[in-house]
């Protein structure tokens, strides 16, 4: 309407020029029309804003795919390299030249060193990592950097933040992946075995496939922090008593029923008990909170697992019993030494569910007794989850046990927004505990203090594999952080360090 109007007073310009009596009444028109005009300049710069918006992309996963270059020695068979590719419906020739890419790449570096010892490689747009879990097979994972979309005077550009990738945190996810599919399949070598229907390439192409496919695509870039870093778990502390109760219940259960080997009690997803050692069971841990467990859980009961024990790898069965109350009870059974599981499974449940719903009312009871009802984050914790709140990481490397008042992995993204750590703070984190692994001294008591440009000050405590961060976001001095610092330390970890 408002173009129609402009259009009728111009065409009507002609005939009120030499009216006098029509004068002032241009002059209001004309007014309007510089109105109308503006307002038209208003709106399609407006629509511009929002047709040409701030472009931006976060981490994500580019490709994952897995060869073995004796699969396809011969010219015209590099095609028998790629045994898992994902995206799955990538062309081929896309496969073998990725393939041929990290071949190279693996050879170039092996100049320079006497092993395979080739991690990382970083460009502009990408960042992809390597791993060789067994002689032969190697595992490769691309992610596309997050950058942003900006404008300069010679034209839009993209400016990538490579930095937020830190090395140490995703190449621990990709040895990860290889783990989850040992714990539930055994070795790549163990699956290079031909099937019925199969031969032995095919058979191992086909398992890849199919644990992989799901495994991916829960797999959460963005979501990975220190936690992936340290490759640890939140245990439960408890009083004496209600431990050695716990431990007789464990005792018990395999007394009496001899296809028990060994068990993992959980509490509210907190490990009070395990019977195996703390890689496989962070490996079991991350599986319980993973979206792949549920599936299983709703059509069968058991699977078989590899757990380690003594350096070499020994399958047993996984029997995981359902929640009673907030306790969770994963049993590994004997293979092969139960013939009805189904009817295991009845009389497990029918034998243990009332002790285990006493126990936990007990536990319940002293977590509200002692005042550490917010176990859900971090033991012992302080309850203040804002952003300016003083924080702190306790990680144990001996047993892989991690706890404080930072909410990491999946519990980050159910706090308050903005309560979190920002990334860089994390990966300096991360940083810290690089520089310690690389420079271990046993017995030794070193203390590093770090102050960021936006005012954190991040302060790590190391001593016989254990180690404190704590972090505070305030403008302070060092006399200051020192002081905050050991009021945290006798707070929370007393005892510990010397």
């Amino acid at each position: 309407p408002s173009v129609s109007i402009v259009w009728k007073l111009q065409n009507k310009s002609d005939k009120q020029a030499n009216n006098p009596e029509r004068k002032s009444s241009r002059t209001n028109k004309s007014r309007d029309f510089s109105s109308n005009e503006l307002s038209r300049t208003r709106i399609k710069n407006r629509f511009e804003t929002m047709t040409n918006p701030v472009l931006a992309a976060e981490l994500s996963l580019r490709s994952f795919y897995i060869f073995n270059s004796a699969f396809g020695p011969k010219e015209g068979e590099e095609e028998k390299k790629v045994l898992y590719y994902h995206p799955q419906d990538t062309d081929i020739d896309t496969k073998i030249k990725d393939v041929g890419l990290s071949e190279a790449i693996i050879k170039f570096s092996n100049t320079f060193t006497k092993d395979d010892s080739v991690q990382t490689m970083h460009t502009q747009k990408t960042c992809q990592f390597y791993y060789q879990p067994e002689p032969g097979y190697w595992m490769i994972m691309t992610l596309n950097v997050p950058f942003e979309r900006k404008t300069r005077d010679s034209g839009d550009y993209n400016e990538y933040h490579g930095d937020t990738i830190h090395d140490t945190i995703f190449q621990s996810v990709l040895r990860q992946s290889y783990r989850m599919f040992r714990m539930f399949h055994g070795t790549f070598q163990d699956n290079l075995r031909p099937s019925e229907e199969l031969d032995a390439p095919a058979n191992l192409i086909g398992t890849l496939e199919a644990f992989y496919q799901s495994y991916i695509l829960h797999l959460q870039m963005k979501k990975c922090d220190v936690v992936d870093a340290f490759g640890s778990v939140q245990y439960l502390p408890l009083n004496q008593l209600l431990f050695l109760r716990v431990q007789n219940f464990i005792n018990m259960i395999e007394a009496t029923f001899a296809p028990i080997k060994h068990c993992i009690f959980l509490y509210s997803d907190q490990v009070v008990w395990s019977g195996i050692s703390p890689t496989d069971l962070y490996t079991l841990y991350e599986y319980f909170h993973s979206p792949m467990f549920d599936h299983l859980a709703q059509s069968k009961q058991t699977r078989p697992a590899y757990v380690t024990e003594q350096g070499k790898i020994k399958r047993y069965t996984l029997m995981v019993c359902r929640k009673v109350q907030n306790i969770t009870l994963c049993l590994l059974l004997d293979d092969g030494a139960v013939e009805n599981e189904q009817s295991l499974y009845l009389e497990l449940n029918a034998v243990v569910n009332p002790q285990l719903t006493s126990i936990s009312s007990d536990i319940s009871q002293h977590l509200q007794v002692s005042g550490e009802s917010n176990y859900g984050f971090g033991c012992g914790g302080s309850k203040d989850d804002s952003a300016t709140a003083p924080k702190f990481i306790f990680f144990n490397e001996l047993n892989l046990q991690h706890r404080g008042t930072v909410r990491l992995g999946q519990q980050q993204y159910q706090s308050v927004a903005g309560s979190g750590l920002p990334n860089d703070v994390m990966n300096l984190i991360v940083d810290l505990l690089d520089d310690v692994r690389s420079n271990r001294r046993a017995n030794v008591m070193d203390e590093t203090i770090v102050k960021t440009h936006d005012d954190y000050w991040i302060v790590k405590r190391s001593c016989n594999s254990r180690h404190v961060f704590i972090i505070l976001n305030k403008s302070s001095t060092l006399i200051d952080v020192t002081e905050e610092t050991k009021k945290i330390l006798d707070q929370h970890v007393k005892g510990i360090f010397f």
